[in-house]
Parts: structure tokens; C-alpha cells; sequence
């Protein structure tokens, strides 16, 4: 007997409450990125390996351990995308997307690919939902990403988050900080896990990024970046907390925040929460002014974000955890018929309730009355609709409500069907 072929391991299956969960979250997203003047941008799964080599950077555990790199049949090497960020730039400067107007503001949604051990709110095949800005320096841009962010997070029944922030200063700022990182890291190598000895050459900054519980003991008193950064970085990050103060979100400084990739530069951030435990990152984000530059584009100022969508779901049923789950109101109609005639009228009936933009169910199987109104009630559909030959010969259906409990038939004509239903979903 053959065995059953099994997801991958860190995979998800997605349907049912689920799904739809998911589709009303990616719709709460793109109406908060519409109103803050976002367009959506698709990039494919699949990109060149150098995209993120040369982006997200050599010497980081994405490049080097997690991303699902290989070679195609073609002989190119390609990777499935470990995050959103470098793709969208590829494609903003691909399709010359800075022509129509100086600043662009591009959102997306879709599935990312690592290969790091799984575990809650930490896939595979995980999701992201993220925004990007081309074409503005200002402090103003970097808080109203945070807003934005805010925003989605408020949507997605989010409310006890947080910000931590950071400055990074420029990208020579962070060359002359990694020599004093260096520094002070002479004499301490055979504290450091491997990987870290290996990084002090190449990307110190990533001595800081470990979770070896040894390196985070020896960085604990490294110096701070944020204390060696220009005198112009210093006054922007100020202002970027000032507004961030205006706006009323919840924020704090930490100085330790370095973030895991390479390209990020000035002001960047992290959002917590306390409910997803000792990984309580909901997503994160910051400026990036050289990333564009550096794939080949001009000096373009850029900041962004992603959040991860498997994290807002634990975070939102951390919030609610213990209180009565809400009560999903019924919408939509199915229908039970009985007999080969009634069930030809009637499928003609809820093709046209479907075309008027009502939600239709109806069993297709003939099955006993008896049978279709248990599936009907179990559809979610407010009302019944029953049409048997006795229907039929009065031209008018019997007509449920499923949410009143013992509530009496009432007599509809078959020509009116469609009006009744509508005034009803109004």
C-alpha cells in the first residue's frame, strides 16, 4: 500500500476560518497602505542568488545558512526570495519605476523562503507583509513608516505593541564604528562562537546579531553605534522621535539595535510584543539610503518595513486569549431542493442570486431534505431557501431564517427571490 505524500516539514496548510482569516488580513492591510498613499507591487518568488549576496549581504545567516539557493536547468543561480525588501528594489529599478513621480510608495504581501529550524511563528514557507518608500531623506518619512506600521498592526486586531528604535548613522559612519568594534573585540576571539571568529574579518557588525549566549555576554559592553554617528544623523534621529512622540505611538530607544542585514543605514526599528514569548518581534524595519546605489540604481534614499503575518496571528490570539469567541453572523443563502424539477429551478434560482452578488450555497446531490437543511445550517448562511414540487405548482419558496431560532417559514415568489435577498444584504 503506498504511503501518503506529506507536506514539507515547516510548511502550512491554509483553508477554511483560516483562510479566510488571512484574505480579510491582506484586505485590512492594502485599505491602510491606500490610504497612506501606497500602490501594491508583485515580485517573483524566484530571483538571481547575487540579488541577495550582494543586498542583504555575503556574511549574514540568510545568505550563508538559510536561503534555498540552487541552480536552475539553464545553469543561472537562483534562490526563492528570503525577504521582500531586495526584490522590490530590483523591480523599482528594472522598471524604471522613479520616471513617474520623485517618491514612490510600493506595499506587498506574499510568501518567503528560509531554511532554519521551525518553530512557532517561525516556517519554512512563511508570509510577510511589508512597504516600501524610493525618493525621500526626510525624519518625516522614516516616522510616518512607523504609522503606517501602526496602522496595519491596529487593523490586524493588534494593540499592545511597541517600537524600539534605533540610529545606525550613515554607511560611513558604520565603516569607521566596525574599526571601533574591532577594537574592542582584540583579545576576546576565543571567547567568540566560530562564526564569529569568521565574522570579525569579514562583517563585525554581525558579532552583535549573534545568538550565541557566549558572543551576547562579550558584546554586552561593546560600545554603542549610535554614540559614533554624524552630527546630521543625530539631529534627524531626534526628530524622528519627536514626531514619533506627536503622533502618540509607544516607542523607546535601544541602542543595541543593530538589525541582521546588511543594507540598513540612519533610523531603524523593531515592533515587539510581549505575547509571542522570548522571540517577540513582530516585524521591523528602517532607512536603507545606499541599497539602491549598491544593485546598480543611483543614490536613492529609501525606508521600509516587513512584518511577518503567521506572528500577527499568534500576537492577535495572544490578545484575546481567554475571551468567548466572537460570534460570526450568518450572510448568504442556501437552498434545499427536492425532486429532479425543483432541483433544475433551483439551481437556476441561486445562479442568479450569485450573479446579484449574493452569497449562494446548494447541494447539487439530491440528497433528503433532511440532509441539505443540516448542510445548510453548517454553511453559515442566514437564510433557506426549500423549493419542492408543491413550491414549484405556487410558484413561491418556502424561506428560513437560520439565525432565529423556531422562526416560521415564510412564502416568497419566485420571481421576486432575487429583490428579497438584496434587500436583505443591504
Amino acid at each position: 500500500m503506498s504511503q501518503n505524500v506529506q507536506r514539507l516539514r515547516g510548511t502550512k496548510d491554509l483553508y477554511g476560518d483560516e483562510a479566510r482569516q488571512w484574505e480579510k488580513l491582506e484586505a485590512a492591510a492594502a485599505a491602510v497602505f491606500t490610504r497612506f498613499g501606497y500602490e501594491p507591487i508583485r515580485t517573483p518568488i524566484l530571483e538571481p542568488y547575487a540579488l541577495f549576496s550582494r543586498s542583504v549581504g555575503e556574511i549574514t545567516d540568510i545568505v550563508q545558512k538559510e536561503m534555498y539557493r540552487f541552480t536552475d536547468r539553464s545553469g543561472d543561480e537562483v534562490a526563492m526570495r528570503p525577504e521582500g525588501t531586495a526584490s522590490v528594489v530590483r523591480a523599482y529599478l528594472q522598471n524604471n519605476l522613479s520616471q513617474e513621480r520623485p517618491v514612490r510608495k510600493l506595499y506587498y504581501a506574499g510568501p518567503m523562503f528560509r531554511a532554519e529550524r521551525p518553530q512557532a511563528g517561525r516556517l519554512r514557507q512563511f508570509h510577510q507583509i511589508g512597504a516600501e518608500v524610493f525618493g525621500s531623506a526626510s525624519a518625516y518619512t522614516d516616522a510616518e513608516t512607523m504609522a503606517v506600521l501602526a496602522e496595519l498592526l491596529k487593523a490586524a486586531g493588534i494593540a499592545k505593541f511597541r517600537f524600539e528604535i534605533n540610529n545606525l548613522g550613515s554607511s560611513g559612519d558604520r565603516a569607521a564604528f566596525g574599526g571601533v568594534l574591532v577594537k574592542f573585540f582584540e583579545g576576546k576571539e576565543s571567547g567568540l562562537c566560530k562564526d564569529c571568529q569568521t565574522r570579525l574579518g569579514k562583517n563585525v557588525f554581525r558579532v552583535l546579531d549573534c545568538k550565541n549566549e557566549a558572543c551576547r555576554a562579550l558584546a554586552a559592553d561593546a560600545p554603542l553605534i549610535s554614540d559614533h554617528v554624524s552630527d546630521a544623523s543625530k539631529a534627524d534621529f531626534k526628530l524622528v522621535q519627536a514626531l514619533l512622540t506627536d503622533l502618540k505611538l509607544n516607542w523607546s530607544h535601544n541602542p543595541r539595535i543593530i538589525r541582521g542585514l546588511d543594507y540598513y543605514t540612519h533610523t531603524v526599528f523593531e515592533v515587539k510584543h510581549d505575547g509571542l514569548g522570548a522571540q517577540d518581534a513582530l516585524g521591523a524595519g528602517g532607512r536603507y539610503d545606499g541599497l539602491v546605489e549598491t544593485l546598480g540604481g543611483p543614490a536613492t534614499p529609501a525606508v521600509g518595513f516587513a512584518v511577518g503575518v503567521e506572528r500577527l496571528f499568534l500576537a492577535a490570539a495572544a490578545e484575546t486569549a481567554g475571551a468567548a469567541p466572537a460570534a460570526q453572523p450568518r450572510a448568504g443563502v442556501a437552498i434545499a431542493a427536492l425532486g429532479a424539477d425543483a432541483l433544475r429551478g433551483a439551481f437556476a434560482i441561486a445562479h442568479a442570486l450569485r450573479l446579484a452578488g449574493i452569497t449562494c450555497h446548494m447541494d447539487l446531490d439530491a440528497r433528503s431534505l433532511k440532509a441539505q437543511m443540516r448542510q445548510a445550517d453548517r454553511s453559515g448562511a442566514r437564510y433557506a431557501v426549500i423549493l419542492g414540487s408543491d413550491e414549484l405548482a405556487k410558484g413561491a419558496a418556502a424561506v428560513k431564517d437560520l439565525s432565529v431560532s423556531d422562526a416560521p417559514q415564510a412564502e416568497v415568489p419566485l420571481a421576486g427571490l432575487v429583490d428579497f435577498f438584496k434587500q436583505r444584504s443591504n
